[in-house]
């Protein structure tokens, strides 16, 4: 497949961010949904559970997808998912029609996530790309923080409806952007089959290079998802009650986006590995300060929140080179490396948020040792492979 131009950064934000706002969007709303809807609130919870699952499912099929239409056509295949799935998901007025407009724009913001990088390494190179990529993380981090106050706003004024007018729109801006920047490409005469795309994940799984940063950079999120799914439960008892949470995590998301610009500026500087040591060596000392409060001191929003600010700091220092440098491992198929890393963090996401409210119930410092030694693996994993690359550390 020919090389890429090297597409605007501000285009790659944008598409980057739509998936990230949806999600988000909705979840202020859902309440009034099961009211008006006049169902069980954990049948309006699938319009998220079910967003995350086809998020998964999208990323791991999209390099399939890439390798047979090509970029240009699949963005315009997720795009045009995304567009429809927020036109039924809000225009019907249903639970059957919410839940299938969902899973529409999951799948679509499957590829508009995955793309995005693809794109980004594929025109920018693996050296500028890093240096860029910082600027993705900074705009999904801002897009996690603003959704839910934008759909908050539209749910008391307009309506629950009128959230997916949000993202309709936003899907058809991004896909005339589409037709305009991304070019048309001469296809290969032999397109992989089912079996040939299976068979390129397989060596994806077998690159030392793309398993030892995909695994680091699963870690690391898994640390996140972690402390997401169970922070406001045991924020539940805090002094200030759970309305303070909310303001709270305002700064995880700050942390995440300043570590994501400051990744922008290492990345001029020194090479990818000592960028992903900075964030690493930060956010393992985050972890262990958060442990260390847990046992040492009174639980409150500032023991459990200030530590983590610190983990997320340097995860916004050492993500964006960890996922450059998967992507860029096998350079040939750098859509397959970012569907199947967006999988693998996806899924194990999925896993542990699932799992984290019973350890929350049963063993709550079981949470704090969990993020701390998926963060000392992650750093492991890291240092391991660098060393045995033979590279100065």
């Amino acid at each position: 497949m020919p090389s890429l131009p090297r597409l605007p950064i501000s285009y790659l934000i944008f598409i980057a961010m739509s998936s990230p706002i949806a999600i988000n969007l909705l979840l202020p709303a859902l309440p009034s949904i099961a009211k008006q809807l006049s169902v069980d609130i954990s049948l309006v919870q699938l319009s998220y559970s079910l967003y995350l699952c086809s998020l998964a499912i999208g990323q791991l099929l999209v390099g399939g997808i890439v390798n047979h239409f090509g970029y240009r056509k699949t963005m315009l295949i997720g795009l045009v998912s995304f567009t429809l799935g927020s036109a039924v998901g809000g225009g019907f007025g249903s639970l059957e029609a919410l839940l299938m407009g969902r899973i529409m724009q999951g799948l679509g913001g499957a590829i508009t996530m995955s793309l995005a990088r693809a794109l980004l390494v594929d025109g920018a190179g693996k050296d500028k790309a890093s240096q860029q990529m910082g600027y993705i993380i900074m705009a999904i981090a801002i897009s996690q923080s603003i959704a839910p106050l934008i759909g908050s706003l539209i749910n008391s004024s307009l309506g629950w409806q009128i959230i997916f007018v949000f993202s309709l729109m936003q899907g058809a801006i991004l896909l005339l952007l589409t037709l305009k920047f991304i070019p048309q490409q001469t296809q290969p005469k032999q397109r992989p089959s089912f079996q040939e795309n299976l068979t390129l994940y397989g060596q994806l799984l077998k690159n030392r290079d793309f398993r030892t940063y995909a695994i680091a950079n699963t870690l690391v999120a898994i640390c996140f998802y972690v402390f997401v799914s169970s922070s406001p439960y045991i924020a539940d008892t805090f002094a200030g009650g759970i309305h303070a949470y909310g303001y709270w995590f305002i700064s995880i998301s700050m942390a995440f986006m300043v570590g994501g610009y400051l990744s922008t500026l290492i990345n001029k500087r020194l090479a990818l590995d000592k960028t992903i040591l900075i964030g690493n060596v930060i956010s393992i000392s985050g972890a262990l300060l958060l442990l260390l409060g847990q046992l040492l001191l009174d639980s409150s929003y500032a023991t459990l929140f200030l530590p983590m600010c610190l983990v997320t700091f340097g995860r916004g220092i050492s993500q964006p080179s960890n996922q450059t440098s998967a992507i860029a491992s096998i350079a040939s198929q750098s859509s397959m490396a970012a569907g199947l890393m967006g999988f693998l963090q996806l899924l194990s996401g999925a896993i542990f948020s699932q799992l984290t409210p019973l350890i929350v119930s049963t063993f709550p410092l079981l949470v704090y040792v969990l993020i701390f030694t998926c963060m000392s693996l992650a750093m492991w994993v890291h240092l391991g492979h660098w060393r045995n690359t033979g590279k100065a550390i």
